[in-house]
């Protein structure tokens, strides 16, 4: 019967061509080395070299040598994945996401995923989106869920939903500032309406340094908007729990009026906003981790979570359009 042992030996002798070398980058005796050879031969039926001097490879050997190279590859890309699926039974994965998306986004998908994999050990980094990023550059956080990055070096992206920027308010801020207009006039939605709630009412708005933060502001300077009343928030909790208790109004991507505890449907008038181009949110690892299992596992439950909820995603058919 034919080793994997026989397979490497007969490789390193076709490339030297001389027992003495070869024996001796293996650490065995010549003796030992032609028997490892003359095995070959005999199990195969054919003649591998002609023993000169100078040793020749025959065209059987050179056929052998075709498919020994393909052999040993297949056998290390086994051993590879059997060691990966080994360590992903008892491994550690840490995921990194902005404060938000970990409070409405990682509860069921974590859940899920410790039921399939209840050995792994997860660690979480919750951070604004330029420190998730430098996570993932400086490879200290194996996958990450957020905007799609741009220009980040051997970070990969599967994209996963378009995330609309939305303009949330509350009547009762309406009746307050505009005491000539009915309320339910807001509702109807058009350009001047957004702009006029935009310019007058109390923004609740993140700082320029967040993610969110910088394209309200970009928003706001790209529509040439002069905004009369600023509260500056840097929590988005905080931010929703004003805009819920009738604070002022806010901007904010789709899914954190989805996901929240506060019941914005009922109430609040919610408008898209004109010309802002939705974001995509993405599913983003270092690419030297394209091959783990673990992490094809992670993105498998991901996308199946979203599917099964309330957030469209870009593998739905009503999204494929967008």
């Amino acid at each position: 019967m034919i080793s994997f042992l026989n397979l490497e030996y007969f490789l390193l002798l076709s490339e030297k061509l001389n027992f003495n070398l070869t024996a001796r980058e293996l650490h065995i005796t010549q003796q030992t080395l032609s028997g490892h050879i003359n095995k070959l031969e005999k199990c195969l039926g054919v003649k591998l070299f002609l023993y000169g001097p100078p040793l020749q490879i025959t065209p059987a050997g050179i056929l052998l040598k075709t498919y020994a190279s393909e052999i040993l590859s297949c056998k290390r890309k086994m051993e590879e994945s059997l060691f990966e699926m080994q360590r992903q039974k008892s491994g550690t994965i840490t995921i990194g996401t902005t404060y938000s998306r970990a409070q409405f986004l990682l509860p069921p998908i974590i859940r899920d995923f410790k039921k399939k994999y209840p050995l792994v050990q997860i660690k979480l980094f919750e951070g604004n989106t330029p420190e998730v990023e430098a996570k993932l550059v400086k490879h200290e956080v194996d996958v990450a869920i957020g905007f799609q990055p741009a220009n980040l070096k051997s970070v990969l992206s599967i994209p996963l939903y378009h995330d609309p920027f939305l303009l949330v308010i509350h009547p009762a801020v309406l009746e307050q500032y505009f005491p000539d207009r009915p309320s339910h006039q807001f509702r109807i939605y058009n350009d001047q309406t957004i702009k006029d709630i935009i310019q007058y009412c109390p923004f609740l708005i993140m700082p320029s340094d967040t993610t969110v933060g910088k394209y309200c502001h970009q928003y706001i300077s790209d529509q040439k908007l002069h905004i009369t009343k600023i509260l500056e928030l840097r929590d988005v909790g905080t931010m929703l729990s004003m805009c819920y208790s009738q604070m002022g109004f806010m901007l904010c991507p789709r899914t954190l009026i989805q996901c929240s505890t506060y019941p914005f449907s009922k109430e609040h008038i919610i408008h898209p906003l004109p010309g802002f181009k939705p974001l995509m949110i993405s599913i983003n690892y270092p690419e030297h981790q394209k091959h783990s299992s673990l992490i094809k596992s992670f993105i498998k439950i991901v996308k199946e979570n979203l599917n099964n909820s309330l957030i469209p995603s870009v593998y739905n058919s009503s999204d494929k359009n967008h």
